[in-house]
């Protein structure tokens, strides 16, 4: 006669044990803070810049988002610019602004955009975007575009933006 050995399984056991979403665990922390500037969706800051675009978002910052009472649609939000320039550049995309902030929510979260100057520090530093090697199939078609060039520093220069091209593609 066998028997049948079966070990006991935890309620964990089908769900991964190792580190979680580190984002996930940011906006568990964040949200108490960030909700008494009106951020209730902590995504409006972790994603700014994928929201305005890397144009706008060196320049400008969220300050509060504030809804009218008892309502959490339709509300005003509050920026911050590094200065006149940005300041007159948003006045004048100020709706394209809000439809890329709603359309990133998927409702109407800002019906309102408030304008204030100064107080953000530009940051100038763009990410490095990493050299990935390329192969040789990779590089022989654009050597041989390249190379129809005459000018030898034309040349080089093709050759050096064609490279970081296809670098930033993979």
């Amino acid at each position: 006669m066998t028997e049948k050995c079966e070990f006991p399984q935890s309620p964990r056991s089908r769900t991964y044990e190792g580190l979680d979403n580190l984002t996930r665990e940011v906006q568990k922390l964040a949200r108490p803070l960030l909700g008494q500037h009106g951020f209730t969706q902590v995504e409006l800051i972790t994603h700014w810049s994928d929201i305005m675009g890397t144009e706008l978002a060196i320049g400008v910052k969220p300050v509060k988002l504030m809804f009218p009472a008892k309502d959490r649609m339709n509300g005003t939000l509050y920026v911050r610019t590094a200065g006149g320039a940005f300041a007159m550049l948003l006045e004048h995309q100020k709706g394209r602004v809000m439809e890329r902030v709603n359309t990133y929510f998927g409702y109407p979260a800002v019906s309102n955009l408030k304008i204030e100057q100064g107080g953000v520090r530009l940051s100038h530093e763009q990410e490095p975007v990493p050299e990935w090697p390329l192969s040789e199939e990779e590089l022989m078609p654009l050597l041989e575009k390249v190379n129809t060039i005459s000018d030898d520093s034309l040349r080089q220069k093709t050759l050096e933006i064609g490279i970081k091209l296809l670098q930033h593609r993979k």
